[in-house]
């Protein structure tokens, strides 16, 4: 299995707050939700993600949902004595995760994360951009996660992406997703990013393509079997 990341911070005057894992059976995009004026948290959203990735891996033994749930515990109690972590605004992040154990690819999706299974048979994209739920303080968040399992002899190629990157294809309509996939196939995901960067900077007004961000921090982790 051949695997490759490409991530790229939406504006040169602030840090990423997108962070990509690459474990030995887990891959993962976590999207910080940019953070409000108050949040009751000292901490920044670029931390948040760090300590939820980190958390993630240490329990990438577990299933998906499991592992999110500990990881989200674990950091809550890094900065639950500091921190309101009650306040609506509290750091949290949209979650995209995949799992490769005993034959098995099982996916995560907890947010506007999009992850793109290609197998023999279909092409199976998995994203929630209709509600606002993202990984935060509570374990419980997990509930509200789409998730599902595909057999690992089925699976082609796999793709996850942060909405920020995503916009290539469900904003930009660039290409569709089989062709997105072609694309990081021949050329990597840093080619998708810098393609849709370029459409970005053609419409630097938002007036073609209406969207909050002009140009929003973007992540892709890609698998090819």
């Amino acid at each position: 299995m051949r695997t490759q990341m490409a991530t790229e911070a939406g504006r040169t005057t602030a840090p990423s707050e997108d962070r990509a894992l690459v474990g030995p059976n887990l891959l993962a995009v976590l999207d910080g939700v940019t953070a409000k004026d108050e949040t009751g948290c000292e901490h920044s959203v670029g931390w948040f993600a760090d300590q939820l990735a980190a958390e993630l891996l240490r329990f990438a033994h577990l299933g998906p949902a499991p592992a999110l749930a500990e990881a989200i515990k674990q950091t809550r109690e890094l900065h639950s004595g500091s921190c309101d972590l009650d306040h609506p605004d509290s750091p949290s992040a949209t979650v995209g995760l995949v799992q490769i154990k005993n034959d098995v690819l099982r996916y995560l999706v907890l947010g506007d994360a999009t992850v793109v299974v290609d197998t023999k048979q279909q092409l199976h994209v998995v994203s929630d951009t209709k509600t606002s739920r993202t990984a935060g303080a509570n374990p419980t968040d997990v509930e509200h996660a789409l998730t599902g399992e595909i057999p690992l002899h089925d699976v082609k190629r796999v793709a996850i992406l942060s909405d920020g990157a995503a916009r290539a294809v469900d904003l930009f309509n660039l290409f569709d997703w089989r062709k997105a996939l072609e694309l990081m196939a021949a050329n990597g995901p840093d080619d998708l990013i810098r393609k849709m960067r370029a459409v970005e900077k053609e419409d630097a007004k938002a007036v073609d393509w209406p969207r909050k961000k002009v140009s929003d921090d973007a992540t892709v982790v890609y698998l090819e079997r």
